[in-house]
């Protein structure tokens, strides 16, 4: 893992941890794209992000764990992007379960 996706994906689990407990609502758990790379110290990554959440999808799916790249959207849509259904286990049509999985789960590390 690239070490932009490691700090990328840190900042999803700070974030997962501060903001995702199981029954929250999607969108008191979503993270925009800059928001997030300005948490990893990445924020000129905002418009490429993608490349490396398919690295963390790729680091969910290898231990089972829902994809925590669910929570990271396009700040207008609050949807993920295109690059979302090239990530292992996702699927944009199936996004809305993806993310609720990642909420609800609560044995994701502390750091990647």
């Amino acid at each position: 893992m690239t070490s932009e996706a490691k700090a990328i994906g840190n900042a999803l689990l700070d974030h997962h941890r501060i903001h995702c407990r199981p029954g929250k609502t999607i969108n008191s758990c979503i993270i925009s794209y800059g928001n997030l790379c300005n948490q990893a110290g990445l924020p000129s990554l905002t418009r490429v992000v993608g490349n490396f959440l398919i690295e963390i999808a790729d680091w969910c799916s290898q231990n089972n764990f829902p994809p925590l790249n669910s929570l990271a959207v396009n700040s207008q849509t609050n949807m993920p992007g295109d690059n979302y259904k090239l990530a292992p286990g996702c699927s944009i049509l199936n996004w809305s379960n993806e993310v609720q999985a990642c909420i609800n789960f609560t044995n994701y590390p502390t750091t990647i």
